[in-house]
C-alpha cells in the first residue's frame, strides 16, 4: 500500500525548511553560487552567468532570450527587524544601474529580476515596478521560496550544496518513495496507452510490440491532463498575476510585439515533427526506439500547449487602461483555435495509438499505417475583432 499524502506532506516540510535555511544564508558569494547554479538549471546556457569577483555594475547574469538582467543580494547578517530602507536602497540602486546600462548600449535588457533570500515588502514592490516601468524595464523578484522549489526538482543542484539543511532528507523521500513505488505484486504486462508514471515505467522496461508508439500517446495523455486547470481557466477568461501594469503607450508596444511570440510557439510545436527527429526517436523499421527522445517529442508538443495558454493568461493578466481591454480580450481569444488544435490532435493520437495492440493480436495482422496531422489555425473571428479594436485606437 503507498503512502502518497504522508510523501507529499514531507516534501512540503522539507520545502519549508529549506526556504528557511535559505533565508539563513549570510555570505554573498554562497548566495550567488545558489542563484547561478538555480538558473543555470532553469534555463541552461540560455543563462549567462556574470564573474562575482569583479566589478559588475549592477549585473548578476543574463537571460539571453528574454532580455533579462539579474541582481542578487543578500545581507552579510541575519536579520531580526524590519529592513525596509536597506531593501528599498539595495533594490532602487541595483534597478538604477540596469537602467544606466540600457540607457549606455551595453547590455540589451528589456526586463530586471531581484534575486534574494528574503521576500520584498508590498509598498517597496510598486516604487520599484513604477521606476521601471518609466525605463522600459519589466521588473520581477524572486526569493527564498523559488530557491527551495527548483533545490527540490533538481537533485543535481541539492547535491552542490550539501550544507543546506533538507537535502538529506529529500534524498530519503526519494528513496522511500522509490521503495513504495516497488511494493506491488505481480506487474502486469502493459500493451496499452499508459495512464501514469508507474505504467510508463513498465511499458519501458516490459517492451512489448508498438511500445514506442503506446508510450508517446501516453505522455501526451499524462502531460494534457495535468494542465487541465490551465485549460479550464483559459476557457473562463482568467489571467495570469504579472505584476505588469502598461499605460497606453507601453501597452500599444506590447501588443505589437506578442505576435511575434505566438508565432515562435507554433514553430516550435512544428519542429516536433522534423522526420529525422521523428527517425531518431522512434526507430527506423525493425529497430527499437529510443523512451528519452520519445518522451523530448512529446514533451515539445505539450509545452507549445501549455505556452499558448500562458500567453494568453499573461496576456490577460496585464493591467491596462479601460479602453484597450477590449484589444487585448480579443488577442488572448486568438489562441482558442491553435489549442484546441493540439487537444484533438492529442485526443486523436491516443484513441488511434490505444487501438494498436489490439489490431496485433489479430491472427495474422496487415501492417498498421495511420497518419497523424496537426494543424494550427488562427482563431479568424478574434482575429477580426482584434484589427476592428486596433483601428478604433487607430493604431
Amino acid at each position: 500500500m503507498r503512502s502518497a499524502p504522508y510523501v507529499l506532506a514531507s516534501k512540503y516540510a522539507s520545502w519549508m525548511n529549506l526556504m528557511t535555511q535559505i533565508e539563513l544564508i549570510t555570505v554573498p558569494q554562497d548566495f550567488t553560487r545558489l542563484c547561478n547554479a538555480v538558473l543555470q538549471a532553469e534555463h541552461g546556457t540560455d543563462f549567462l552567468p556574470i564573474d562575482d569577483d569583479r566589478a559588475d555594475r549592477g549585473n548578476d547574469g543574463y537571460l539571453k532570450s528574454e532580455k533579462r538582467i539579474f541582481a542578487a543580494h543578500c545581507f552579510k547578517r541575519i536579520q531580526n527587524q524590519r529592513i525596509d530602507h536597506e531593501i528599498r536602497a539595495k533594490m532602487m540602486g541595483d534597478l538604477r544601474k540596469a537602467i544606466q546600462l540600457k540607457m549606455e548600449g551595453d547590455w540589451d535588457i528589456e526586463a530586471w529580476t531581484f534575486l534574494s533570500n528574503y521576500p520584498i515588502p508590498e509598498n517597496i514592490a510598486r516604487q520599484v515596478i513604477v521606476t521601471g516601468k518609466e525605463s522600459g524595464i519589466d521588473v520581477s523578484w524572486n526569493g527564498p521560496g523559488y530557491f527551495a522549489e527548483v533545490l527540490q526538482r533538481f537533485r543535481s543542484v541539492r547535491e552542490m550544496f550539501p550544507n543546506l539543511l533538507g537535502n538529506d532528507i529529500l534524498d530519503q523521500l526519494d528513496a522511500i518513495t522509490a521503495k513504495l513505488e516497488s511494493l506491488s505484486v505481480a506487474e502486469p504486462v502493459i500493451n496499452w496507452v499508459p495512464r501514469n508514471a508507474q505504467e510508463q515505467r513498465a511499458l519501458i522496461s516490459q517492451k512489448p510490440p508498438a511500445w514506442e508508439y503506446l508510450l508517446f500517446a501516453g505522455i501526451l495523455r499524462q502531460r494534457k491532463e495535468i494542465l487541465e486547470p490551465k485549460w479550464r481557466d483559459y476557457l473562463v477568461g482568467n489571467g495570469s498575476r504579472t505584476g505588469r501594469y502598461l499605460d497606453k503607450g507601453a501597452a500599444r508596444i506590447y501588443l505589437h510585439g506578442i505576435w511575434s511570440d505566438v508565432e515562435s510557439i507554433a514553430e516550435r510545436v512544428i519542429s516536433a515533427f522534423d522526420e529525422r527527429l521523428q527517425l531518431e526517436a522512434f526507430g527506423a523499421p525493425g529497430e527499437p526506439g529510443n523512451a528519452e527522445l520519445i518522451k523530448h517529442s512529446a514533451d515539445r508538443i505539450v509545452k507549445s500547449y501549455e505556452d499558448l495558454l500562458d500567453w494568453a493568461g499573461e496576456i490577460r493578466g496585464t493591467v491596462l487602461p479601460e479602453d484597450m481591454k477590449r484589444a487585448f480580450d480579443a488577442a488572448a481569444m486568438v489562441a482558442a483555435q491553435p489549442v484546441a488544435d493540439i487537444r484533438t490532435f492529442i485526443d486523436q493520437t491516443v484513441t488511434a495509438i490505444d487501438e494498436i495492440p489490439a489490431r496485433l493480436a489479430q491472427e495474422n495482422p496487415r501492417p498498421i499505417i495511420f497518419t497523424l496531422t496537426l494543424t494550427l489555425t488562427i482563431n479568424e473571428a478574434a482575429m477580426a475583432e482584434f484589427r476592428k479594436e486596433a483601428r478604433r485606437l487607430r493604431w
